[in-house]
């Protein structure tokens, strides 16, 4: 096959990943009943694709085979291996099973394998432009069925019926999409906010008004969407997002502007977290339940997580073995650690910050904090870049990993697909073209 035509099927195998993982999780669960082997096939479908696709890459003639080596070169590589070298050393010193230690690491890494696919395409700016736009139809869709899922009082698919503490707005009935919980909705909608307002911010003197007036309607129903998610971690972290970029940069007039957004989006939300408290019993509920430390959960995951950390704080218990989703099926040892209050139906660590440094230990944080240096530095030098295609990808990347990075104190965002398939994708993309411009230069 020529390599144009390979290179096509790739970016459109792309864009039917993009699709798949907008909606994936809560379609599996409608075959839970009937045939349950079906939820776990379509639950790897992504992976299967993934594989297809390195398979492709690796045999093609002109994009593969000897020209991989090159096409997969790239400033981040060192502090991947090095991550990489230290977690297999890691796993035989903490005698972790090989499976478990490689979900345990998937639950970080799981779109890496993407990374270095789009290392070795051709992408074009206008692709790019175009996925963007799908993007956000996407997060429309999602949005529009979240304000339906409020007016209609559709509770979360999260429990059954007798596990639930009450059908009420705030509380079990929260906006979630066709996704597996508000928070993941809530996270997804972040991600495409900060998508869009960089769009706008970059591309400003090539939009006219139209578009800025409809760029704005879309901006406002992503972010009435996220509001009615009620999810606490991914309204603060889009405005510490905003607000930290732009004290970094405030004095350049237009970084500003994400300051006094920040501003903005913190009145809108001590506003709308007070008129929620009278109006909404149920989001009432689940603050009182927040509050009462000895019935939050996440307060006694950190004293569960703290106490397991203390067994091996340098290089950590091992990929697998305490807070990732590996950790649960597999049954790890360290559970018999957990706190007896946290509740039965849940299957994670419910921070992602705190399984990381338990798992991995220091060492591994700061391996860890080497690669988004790294990463830092690359797309740092793409926020100055004269193409505006890469100053727009560069500053996303920055501003999304802030919020990703908020988010994963107290939730599960680093591994939740749909949120972090916005990572790895335009990682992909901006280290895909600066590779390409330093080529030409």
């Amino acid at each position: 096959m020529p390599r144009e035509r390979t290179n096509d099927l790739l970016l459109m195998a792309t864009v039917l990943l993009v699709i798949w993982t907008s909606f994936e999780l809560l379609f599996t669960r409608i075959w839970d009943n009937w045939l349950p082997i079906v939820p776990s096939l379509l639950g790897y479908a992504a992976e299967g694709l993934l594989l297809l696709m390195v398979c492709i890459v690796i045999f093609h003639p002109e994009i593969g085979r000897k020209h991989l080596i090159e096409r997969l070169k790239n400033p981040l590589n060192k502090s991947l291996l090095v991550f990489m070298v230290f977690i297999l050393f890691s796993m035989f010193v903490n005698n972790v099973p090989f499976a478990q230690g490689v979900f345990g690491v998937r639950a970080i890494f799981q779109f890496l394998i993407l990374f270095f696919i789009l290392l070795t395409l051709d992408i074009p700016a206008k692709w790019v432009k175009n996925l963007f736009h799908l993007i956000l139809g996407l997060g429309i869709m999602q949005a529009v069925i979240g304000i339906f899922q409020i007016i209609l009082k559709i509770p979360l698919p999260l429990r059954n019926t007798e596990q639930r503490r009450s059908i009420s707005i705030g509380e079990e009935i929260r906006a979630f999409g066709l996704m597996d919980s508000s928070n993941t909705l809530g996270g997804y909608l972040v991600g495409i906010l900060l998508l869009l307002a960089i769009y706008v911010f970059v591309f400003r003197q090539e939009l006219n008004r139209k578009q800025l007036l409809i760029y704005g309607g879309i901006g406002l129903i992503l972010l009435v969407g996220l509001g009615l998610t009620f999810s606490r971690q991914a309204f603060l972290a889009l405005i510490g997002c905003f607000g930290l970029i732009g004290l970094i940069f405030r004095k350049n007039k237009a970084f500003r502007i994400m300051l006094y957004t920040a501003i903005g989006l913190f009145v809108v939300f001590v506003a709308g977290y007070a008129l929620a408290l009278i109006f909404f019993e149920g989001f009432a509920q689940r603050n009182l339940y927040t509050l009462d430390l000895s019935k939050n959960y996440r307060y006694l995951i950190v004293l569960s997580g703290l106490l397991v950390f203390t067994f091996s704080p340098v290089f950590g218990v091992g990929p697998g073995m305490f807070g990732s989703n590996a950790a649960f099926v597999f049954q790890s040892k360290f559970h018999q650690f957990m706190h007896e209050d946290l509740p039965s139906t849940m299957t994670t660590v419910d921070n992602n910050a705190l399984y990381v440094l338990v798992e991995y230990g220091v060492v591994g944080v700061v391996l860890l904090a080497l690669i988004a240096v790294a990463v830092l530095k690359v797309v740092g030098k793409m926020t100055v870049s004269s193409v505006a295609e890469h100053r727009w990808v560069g500053l996303f990347i920055i501003a999304f990993s802030v919020a990703w990075v908020l988010m994963g104190l107290l939730s599960t965002a680093w591994e939740n697909h749909q949120i972090a398939l916005f990572f790895w994708l335009f990682l992909g993309i901006a280290m895909n073209w600066y590779k390409r411009k330093e080529t030409e230069e």
